[in-house]
């Protein structure tokens, strides 16, 4: 599996983009950056949109992915995600006041652009030759953590939280064939009650939760930083040395293996 960032920071400024990491150059992880990262080529080869919650730097590029993907001569793309991310990207964002419905819209081969998939916790699914499972973490809404595999090589996705543990007890189910977790550090550890007010973490409750894995090292991706706190994070980061962590960067591919 080969993961190329599209954005990966907490927060937009140039040169700093939110969430988006395409696996395998067809399945979108987030959904916060897209179209000013990859071009309408690359666009079109997306077949399935994984969204971890419905807050905008996860879904904000969607609208306009909807827009670039009309002329596709393809299925619909699928947008998947628990009830509650489904519903509320239904309900508040492509209702057809804010932006069109590009789930009753129809592209070039006559099929809806969109699709929306509803998945249910703690349950794998098989989909487009990846197992997925969907865990609850502990966000300010309702947000999910991913677990995702393929030919015995899995890796976690927490998307937004702060401290949690249903996703480490999965995750541990897996032993060796746990090779990556990419994990969230938006704040430094002086603005920790920050991060707790916002159900973040920063590089302090990062070990904490990096260590409900018991004996397992898989290696370490940190991403959701704020940017205007990049350096100090990265300095907190580098005095850790129980585990390879590394910052994710933006424009960069990397393999789970």
């Amino acid at each position: 599996m080969k993961i190329k960032v599209l954005g990966c920071y907490g927060g937009e400024l140039p040169g700093f983009n939110v969430s988006g990491y395409l696996l395998d150059g067809k399945f979108l992880i987030d959904a916060g950056t897209i179209g000013t990262k990859i071009n309408i080529t690359e666009q079109r080869k997306i077949k399935n949109i994984l969204i971890s919650h419905p807050h905008l730097d996860h879904i904000g590029s969607l609208p306009f992915f909807g827009v670039n993907i009309v002329s596709n001569k393809s299925e619909a793309v699928k947008i998947i995600g628990t009830h509650f991310t489904i519903d509320t990207i239904s309900k508040n964002l492509m209702n057809g006041h804010i932006w069109p419905d590009f789930t009753k819209i129809k592209n070039a081969a006559g099929n809806n652009v969109f699709e929306y998939f509803k998945i249910e916790h703690n349950k794998w699914y098989d989909i487009d030759g990846y197992k997925i499972m969907a865990v609850k973490v502990n966000h300010s809404i309702p947000a999910d953590g991913f677990i995702i595999g393929k030919n015995n090589n899995y890796f976690v996705y927490t998307g937004d939280t702060k401290e949690t543990m249903e996703i480490w007890e999965k995750a541990k189910e897996l032993g060796k064939k746990l090779k990556t977790v990419i994990i969230e550090v938006a704040f430094p550890d002086e603005l920790r009650q920050l991060a707790e007010n916002s159900y973040h973490l920063v590089p302090a409750t990062l070990v904490s939760e990096i260590g409900k894995l018991g004996d397992l090292k898989p290696k370490i991706f940190v991403i959701h930083m704020k940017p205007e706190y990049l350096t100090i994070i990265k300095k907190q980061l580098k005095k850790i040395k129980k585990y390879k962590i590394y910052l994710m960067q933006e424009g960069k591919i990397f393999k789970i293996t």
